[in-house]
């Protein structure tokens, strides 16, 4: 089984009564999330820390410059697809006042968290989103 790691950076701001918001994107590729709300991130290169990737995978898919200092490590998410088993190397980075006009926030709430979003972002995306809630509300 082949192990494909990846860098995702999650954007989020937390809201009044208890809603968590995560920035998105629509996934432009001809890949199996292509239409989904998704989290910038891409494949970690030779030489590349998970960190490094992160911030690289932001510029070119959002293209906004983010201070790595500003990320912190939230975990590794396995994705296992036929074939190979992507490592989603989870960065999370405060909200970002160049984010406006270039995607959606979506909102978390208790009751919920992220299933309103079932069919709208990849699934693994879920357990992220809502570990996030968790770890924040809990």
């Amino acid at each position: 089984m082949k192990l494909l790691p990846v860098a995702l950076s999650l954007f989020y701001r937390m809201a009044p009564e208890n809603i968590l918001e995560v920035w998105t994107q629509v996934r432009e590729d001809d890949g199996i999330y292509h239409g989904l709300l998704e989290l910038p991130g891409g494949k970690i290169e030779a030489n590349e820390t998970p960190l490094a990737a992160a911030v690289r995978e932001v510029q070119e898919e959002v293209g906004i410059d983010i201070d790595p200092a500003t990320g912190k490590f939230m975990g590794i998410y396995t994705n296992p697809l036929p074939g190979k088993t992507i490592l989603l190397n989870v960065f999370l980075f405060p909200d970002q006042a160049s984010l406006i006009g270039k995607g959606k926030w979506l909102s978390i709430t208790p009751e919920k968290l992220s299933s309103p979003y079932l069919g709208q972002i990849p699934g693994p995306n879920h357990q992220i989103i809502d570990d996030l809630y968790r770890s924040l509300y809990s």
